[in-house]
């Protein structure tokens, strides 16, 4: 039985990266499209696509107090 996935999802498993998706996760977040093996080891998805400061699990900018960047005052 293969999961319904809609034109957007993703094909490859988001925990691996290697196996086609077999399985679906839902979880307080959404869903995860994962192989089997990566299902039923229980194991993280690896990757949060868009989350709300990036990509990649990035983190929210530091407070950095830089100056600005301007012309060289030509």
């Amino acid at each position: 039985m293969t999961p319904d996935l809609s034109v957007t999802d993703v094909r490859t498993c988001e925990a691996c990266w290697r196996a086609p998706v077999t399985a679906v996760r839902h979880t307080a977040q959404g869903r995860d499209l994962l192989c089997r093996a990566c299902a039923e080891g229980g194991c993280p998805r690896r990757v949060d696509l868009f989350p709300p400061y990036g990509i990649y699990r990035l983190h929210r900018p530091l407070n950095q107090s830089a100056a600005p960047i301007r012309g060289d005052g030509r």
